[in-house]
C-alpha cells in the first residue's frame, strides 16, 4: 500500500529540521468545501484578477427546515390581506352600512324673492340606506335680516323640527316660512342640515345642504338727494327719502346715518333719537313714504371725497335706537371743490376770520371782498349777505349800492344794483360794503345772552361754458361781531348824605379842614366782566381818612403816590340801577390862601378797567375829576363849593 499523504508530510518535516537548506514547506489545509483554492495577494489596493467562484456548501448544510415562527408570520400576513380585502369590499359594496351620501335633502322654493314678503320652502329628506336612521332632527339656519312671517319685528335666525326615525327608503317632508330683508340684488344663503344617529351607536352624524335665494327688491326703497359738490364750510342739506315696497306694514322703522370725517350736524326736520344720527320713522304702511332732511357743514381739503352712509331697518327688541333687522342701505358721495368765486369779510379793516369784538352803539363797516378763481368769465354774479344776531338792529343798516330787504334781513348785490356783475372777467375782483351799529336790545328783565351780529355771505353765478351753476359750487363765508359789555364808571361828592358823617366849614375856609364823602358807581350791561379795577389819585392837599364803605370792599391808598385803588373783581351782567356796584371813602380837604375863590379838585380823573368774559376783550371807562362841588347832595346850595377866607 502506498504511503498516505500524511506520512509524506511527516517525513518532509523531519528532513527540514535537520537540513541547512531546508526546502520551502508549503502548508496546506483541507477545507470543508470543494473547489480550487486562491492565494490572497498582499496588495490591498488591487482586486484579485480571478474572483472566487460561488461557494458550494457541504451536503450537511443543504435543504434546511422552515421554523415555526416563519410559518406563523406567513399565515398572519395572509389573514391580514384577506381581512383588508373583505373590509374594502364591505366598504364599497356593503349592503348594511350607513352612509351620509345615501341621505338626500331636496329644497323646493323660489330662487328670487321680494324683500319684506313671506316666502315658503318645502324640504324633503330621504333615507336611501338599507338600514334605518334614528332621531332625525331638521335644522334650517337663515341669513341675517330674516324675520318671523307672523311678526316682522322678531328675527328668525333658525328653524328646528324633530322628524323622528326614518326607515330604509323612507321620506320625511316639512315646510318653513320666512321673510327676508336686505338690499336689492343681494344673494342670501339658507343652510339646511339633518342630524341623526344609528342603532347600536352613540355617535351623531350630520348631512347638510345649502340653498341660495336672490332678493329682487328691498322692502324699503331709500334714496338721497342733495349736492354732489360743495365748498369746505358751506352749509347744505341732504334729503333722505324712504318708500315702502312691502305689502305688509313695516313696524318700528329706524333710519341711521353714518357721517364722514369733517361733517358737523346743525339740525334736522325730525328730532334725532341719539347722536344726531338715528331717527325713529315709526310704522311704515304699504307704499308709505317718509323723509328726513339733514342740515350741516362739511370741512376738508379741495378734491376730498366724503361718503355718507344710511341704513334703514326695524328697531331691535333689545334697544329702541339700534337696528335689529336691516332692510336696506345706501350712500351719498360729496366732493369738496374750490369755489369758483372766493369771498372774505373785513370788519373795520380786520381781515382775519376770527370773531370781531365790537361795542354797542359803535358803527361797524363790513366789506365783502370777492375774487373770480376761474379762467373763464362769470355772468350774472350775485352776492347775498344775511344778517342775524341778538344785537342786530335792522334800523341801523346802511348799504352802498346793494338792496336791503328788511323783511328777510338780506342785502343783495347783483347786476341790477351793480352793472359790472353782468359779466365778470377771469381773475377779476372787487368789494361790496355796508355798515351796521349793534344795539343793546335787552334789559334787566329780558337780558341779552352773548350779544352779537352774524354776517353770512354767499355768491352764485353762471359759468360761460355751462348752464346755471348750482348753489353747491357757491362760496359761503361767515363772520361774527361779538359785542363787549358796556361798563360805565360814575362818581360824585356828598356831605350830608352817604355812609359817613362829615364835618368842617361849608363853603370850605382857608386853613380849616372840611371832610367829604367820595362815591364811585359801576354799571354793567350785557356781559359779565372780571378783574375790574378803579384807580385815581388824590391831590397833595387832600388827606386820606382810611374810611371805606361797605367794609368788605377792597379800597386801598398809597401814601407815597397818592393812588387810590378799588379792586372790584367780578361784575355780573346787567348790574344797573339798584344792582350796580358802589363803594365810598372819606377824605379831608384843608384849603390855602391861593385857592380862595376857586373850586379845588378833590379826586383826579378816575379810570375803570376790566375784561369782558364773553369776548375776552379789555373794556375801559373813565370819570372826570371830582371837585368841592357836591351838587348831587340834597343840601347843596350854589356857592357851597367856593373856597372862602
Amino acid at each position: 500500500m502506498p504511503p498516505s499523504d500524511d506520512s509524506n508530510h511527516i517525513d518532509e518535516l523531519k528532513e527540514s529540521l535537520y537540513s541547512r537548506n531546508a526546502p520551502e514547506i508549503r502548508s496546506r489545509r483541507r477545507l470543508r468545501f470543494f473547489g480550487p483554492t486562491n492565494e490572497v495577494k498582499n496588495d490591498w489596493g488591487h482586486k484579485p484578477e480571478n474572483p472566487l467562484p460561488p461557494v458550494e456548501l457541504n451536503s450537511e448544510y443543504k435543504n434546511p427546515k422552515m421554523s415555526f415562527f416563519t410559518k406563523l408570520f406567513i399565515v398572519s400576513a395572509i389573514f391580514c390581506l384577506v381581512a383588508v380585502g373583505f373590509g374594502a369590499y364591505l366598504f364599497w359594496n356593503g349592503a348594511n352600512l350607513i352612509s351620509a351620501d345615501n341621505i338626500d335633502i331636496e329644497i323646493s322654493g323660489p330662487v328670487s324673492v321680494p324683500g319684506g314678503e313671506p316666502v315658503s320652502f318645502d324640504i324633503q329628506a330621504t333615507n336611501k340606506n338599507n338600514v334605518a336612521i334614528q332621531l332625525v332632527d331638521l335644522t334650517v339656519d337663515f341669513p341675517p335680516g330674516t324675520t318671523d312671517p307672523n311678526d316682522s319685528t322678531k328675527s328668525l335666525p333658525s328653524y328646528r323640527k324633530l322628524l323622528g326615525d326614518l326607515a330604509a327608503g323612507a321620506t320625511a317632508k316639512d315646510s318653513v316660512r320666512a321673510v327676508f330683508f336686505g338690499e336689492e340684488n343681494l344673494q342670501k344663503q339658507v343652510n339646511v342640515s339633518l342630524t341623526y344617529s344609528v342603532k347600536g351607536s352613540t355617535a351623531v352624524f350630520t348631512k347638510t345642504k345649502n340653498y341660495e335665494v336672490l332678493l329682487n327688491s328691498s322692502p324699503v326703497q331709500i334714496s338721497v338727494s342733495g349736492f354732489k359738490e360743495i365748498t369746505s364750510g358751506q352749509e347744505f342739506d341732504l334729503k333722505v327719502s324712504l318708500k315702502s315696497n312691502s305689502k305688509e306694514v313695516l313696524r318700528n322703522v329706524l333710519l341711521k346715518a353714518s357721517y364722514p370725517f369733517g361733517f358737523s350736524f346743525i339740525r334736522a326736520n325730525l328730532a334725532p333719537l341719539v347722536d344726531n344720527a338715528v331717527w325713529k320713522i315709526g310704522d311704515l304702511p304699504p307704499a308709505g313714504e317718509r323723509s328726513v332732511i339733514i342740515h350741516g357743514t362739511l370741512s376738508g381739503e379741495d378734491s376730498d371725497l366724503r361718503a355718507f352712509h344710511f341704513s334703514v331697518g326695524s328697531a331691535s327688541s333689545g334697544s329702541a335706537s339700534q337696528i335689529g333687522t336691516l332692510y336696506n342701505t345706501t350712500e351719498q358721495d360729496i366732493t369738496l371743490q374750490k369755489p369758483f368765486v372766493s369771498l372774505d369779510i373785513d370788519i373795520n379793516g380786520d381781515s382775519t376770520t376770527a370773531d370781531f369784538a365790537g361795542q354797542f352803539g359803535q358803527s361797524q363797516r363790513i366789506e365783502i371782498n370777492w375774487f373770480n378763481n376761474l379762467s373763464s368769465p362769470i355772468s350774472n354774479l350775485k352776492i347775498v349777505a344775511k344778517l342775524s344776531g341778538s344785537a342786530y338792529d335792522r334800523g341801523s343798516v346802511n348799504v352802498n349800492e346793494g338792496y336791503f330787504n328788511s323783511a328777510d334781513n338780506t342785502i343783495t348785490w347783483s347786476q341790477q344794483t351793480s352793472p359790472s356783475f353782468a359779466s365778470v372777467a377771469p381773475g377779476a375782483s372787487g368789494t361790496v360794503s355796508f355798515s351796521i351799529s349793534p344795539r343793546d336790545l335787552g334789559s334787566a328783565q329780558n337780558p341779552l345772552v352773548n350779544p352779537g351780529i352774524t354776517v353770512t355771505a354767499g355768491v352764485s353765478g353762471n359759468r360761460s361754458q355751462e348752464s346755471q351753476v348750482p348753489q353747491a359750487l357757491a362760496s359761503t363765508v361767515k363772520r361774527n361781531i361779538i359785542i363787549s359789555s358796556s361798563v360805565g364808571l360814575s362818581g360824585r361828592v356828598v356831605r350830608n348824605v352817604g355812609p359817613f358823617q362829615n364835618s368842617g366849614f361849608v363853603p370850605p375856609k382857608v386853613d380849616n379842614p372840611s371832610t367829604y364823602t367820595i362815591i364811585w358807581d359801576i354799571d354793567n350791561t350785557a356781559n359779565a366782566v372780571s378783574d375790574a379795577e378803579v384807580t385815581a389819585t388824590l391831590p397833595p392837599y387832600v388827606k386820606w381818612l382810611n374810611k371805606v364803605s361797605p367794609a368788605g370792599e377792597n379800597i386801598t391808598y398809597n401814601q407815597n403816590s397818592g393812588l387810590v385803588t378799588w379792586t372790584v373783581g367780578d361784575v355780573a351782567a346787567y348790574s344797573v340801577g339798584p344792582k350796580r356796584r358802589e363803594a365810598a371813602f372819606q377824605i379831608s380837604f384843608t384849603p390855602n390862601v391861593t385857592q380862595v375863590g376857586q373850586t379845588p379838585t378833590l379826586v383826579n380823573q378816575s379810570t375803570l378797567t376790566a375784561t369782558d368774559s364773553f369776548t375776552g376783550s379789555s373794556v375801559k371807562s373813565g370819570k372826570d375829576q371830582l371837585t368841592t362841588r357836591f351838587s348831587t347832595d340834597p343840601a347843596y346850595r350854589s356857592g357851597d363849593e367856593v373856597v372862602n377866607r
